[in-house]
């Protein structure tokens, strides 16, 4: 659909990319990089960068396409892990390798996908006025996170609380809004830390030059992110902590380690390019393997997940040097 903007005084001084995004908050980055690469956003009839400083007056063609629409399908040969389950939630071990729900332009090969494998009802299970953003592809898009209230990256392994029905979903995401649900996660860290316990708070935003990375900002209109950290165990070149995040922002651990100096092992997004890695470490070394919160039926449960096997060999394999 053809849209023009006249640019008032208010507008001018804004980037053309964060302009865009306000029009069409329901579309990804990544989706609206596509449009200004196909030459559908024009400034004053001409293709101007993402980066493009808007001036007063200035007069915004677009000419965006809304994504193809994406049904997820149910697969059944995706394993589920299930420790525990009730009326209203199931609690599941996620192995590493395995994302949680699709992302834009994907629409197998997730948790996700085996949830609705068993539980059908499932893809209903959400907030409706939500699912579009959630979705980020377009109006009408179906809800590609069915009772998702938390997540794990791919290549994290560990525990996950999955909503079954509407009313554990809004338990569940108050709890995790409040910061009532405790998390701990047990991560080998490049170096030593330079205290054996602490607190990292700072505030986390998106990065500049790369859509798909966090980064510590120091802008107090930033969203906040606390993580506690206690060292449990020291190598030669390499810390085991546990790490317990008291916000959930994206990739906050891993932001938030690297930050300090001590990178997630095997991280090949916030680790340096030359960091150090243990011999046979296939993944960043990242496991959920505590979760206590309260349920919907008002009892508050405790959920372990031990090392699983590939990182438990590493640290053999480190105890031994």
């Amino acid at each position: 659909m053809r849209k023009i903007f006249i640019i008032k005084k208010r507008g001018a001084g804004l980037r053309l990319d964060k302009f865009i995004l306000t029009q069409r908050a329901n579309y990804s980055r990544a989706y609206l990089k596509k449009q200004f690469k196909e030459g559908r956003i024009l400034v004053n009839q001409e293709i101007k960068k993402p980066s493009y400083i808007l001036k007063e007056n200035d007069k915004i063609e677009t000419q965006i396409l809304p994504p193809p629409q994406i049904s997820l399908e149910p697969d059944p040969s995706i394993k589920l892990n299930i420790i525990y389950e009730d009326e209203d939630v199931i609690v599941i071990d996620k192995p590493a390798g395995l994302m949680v729900h699709p992302a834009a332009g994907q629409k197998n090969g997730t948790l996700v996908n085996g949830l609705l494998a068993r539980y059908p009802l499932l893809k209903d299970v959400g907030d409706p006025s939500l699912r579009q953003a959630q979705g980020k592809l377009g109006s009408g898009q179906e809800n590609l996170r069915p009772g998702i209230v938390h997540r794990l990256d791919r290549d994290t392994s560990g525990l996950i609380i999955i909503a079954k029905n509407d009313f554990a979903f809004h338990w569940l995401k108050q709890q995790f809004q409040e910061r009532k649900v405790i998390k701990k996660y047990i991560a080998l860290v490049a170096g030593h830390p330079k205290e054996s316990s602490g607190q990292i708070k700072t505030f986390i935003t998106r990065s500049k030059s790369d859509p798909t990375k966090q980064r510590v900002s120091v802008t107090p209109t930033d969203r906040e992110a606390i993580t506690y950290y206690k060292v449990l165990r020291e190598f030669k070149d390499f810390t085991l902590i546990e790490a317990q995040p008291k916000t959930g922002r994206m990739h906050q651990i891993r932001v938030h380690l690297a930050w300090i100096g001590n990178p997630v092992a095997a991280d090949p997004k916030y680790g340096p390019r030359k960091s150090l890695v243990p011999a046979g470490l296939k993944r960043q070394f990242l496991h959920a393997c505590y979760l206590k919160l309260q349920l919907p039926n008002r009892q508050t449960k405790e959920f372990n997940s031990p090392l699983p096997p590939d990182l438990k060999r590493i640290l053999d394999t480190l105890e031994t040097k």
